[in-house]
C-alpha cells in the first residue's frame, strides 16, 4: 500500500505490517518500524534513529523533516537501551 503525504510530495509505502519505507521524487527518505511496545520508530535515510513515537503520523513527519535538513520534530522518548 502506497500513501501519498498531502502536504508534500512525500509518498509512504506500507512494505509489511508496521514498517512503512518514505521517499520523496524516488529519493529514499527513511522508514519507521513499529516496535514490540506499540510505538513507532523512525529513521533517517542512513538508517539513524530519529526518534520513536506513539504516532504513526508523528514518526513519518519527523522522518520528512529529517530528510530536509532540520530538527523541528521532537522525539517523544529517548532510546531503549
Amino acid at each position: 500500500m502506497t500513501i501519498a503525504d498531502n502536504t508534500s510530495d512525500v509518498l509512504w509505502a506500507c512494505v509489511e505490517k508496521g514498517f512503512h519505507v518514505g521517499s520523496r521524487r524516488g529519493e529514499f527518505l527513511g522508514y519507521v518500524d513499529l516496535q514490540s511496545d506499540g510505538r513507532y520508530r523512525a529513521f533517517d535515510a542512513r538508517g539513524g534513529v530519529v526518534g520513536d513515537f506513539s504516532a504513526l503520523d508523528d514518526a513519518t513527519s519527523a522522518v520528512v523533516d529529517a530528510g530536509r535538513g532540520t530538527d523541528s520534530a521532537p522525539a517523544e522518548v529517548g532510546l531503549v537501551p
